[in-house]
């Protein structure tokens, strides 16, 4: 069960209101974000490291900025999807690495960010079904805050490849099948003895 798992780590702000919970106290305190915990059914949360030296953990998306003009945000904006199980991994793609990106939200607002991470939940019902899959990618928001959403939220900017307009309706469908490469396996025989490296495949003739 992997439940936490480090992060490649990021400065931040908290929000006070969330160090007091709520009790009307404004502004931020500096922070490094360093881990991150997955529960099912609940919101991805963080584990972080105040200047003050101590640690914070469960802090959720929406409680997190990288500079203090930036606007409170509804929790259910900034992470569409509920974490999928406690087994996940982190990830950096090289390619993706600051990539410009465009967050499309629930009410058909935009806001332009950073591509920062992604965290991709494996071994649940979900994540394992074709038609249900999702990642979760975290993006610096130009506004101050982070969002995490999946790659159908998403509208990617690179110079030197997105050339191409995005459609206004676009009509792709989820995908709805599981690859397998030894899904016709009882067609084909492998033709050998177990010792032999170079081994022939025939047609299974039953």
């Amino acid at each position: 069960m992997t439940l936490n798992s480090s992060v490649p780590h990021f400065y931040a702000k908290i929000r006070n209101e969330h160090l007091y919970q709520q009790d009307g106290r404004e502004g931020f305190q500096n922070i490094i974000v360093f881990g991150v915990q997955s529960v099912p059914g609940r919101a991805i949360t963080f584990h972080t490291l105040s200047d003050c030296g101590a640690v914070r953990s469960k802090v959720p998306i929406h409680m997190l900025a990288w500079k203090e003009t930036a606007p409170l945000m509804e929790l259910d904006y900034l992470q569409l999807w509920d974490s999928f199980g406690y087994h996940f991994s982190v990830v950096e793609y090289d390619y993706l690495k600051d990539s410009r990106v465009k967050v499309i939200f629930k009410d058909k607002s935009s806001l332009w960010g950073s591509y920062m991470m992604t965290i991709d939940w494996y071994n649940n019902g979900y994540s394992d079904e074709p038609t249900q899959y999702k990642a979760a990618h975290l993006i610096k928001l130009d506004n101050g805050n982070f969002a995490l959403q999946p790659n159908n939220r998403l509208i990617w900017k690179d110079m030197s490849f997105v050339t191409k307009e995005f459609p206004k309706s676009p009509d792709w469908k989820v995908d709805n099948k599981e690859w397998i490469c030894e899904s016709k396996s009882d067609k084909w025989v492998i033709n050998s003895d177990d010792d032999v490296f170079y081994y022939d495949i025939k047609e299974n003739d039953n």
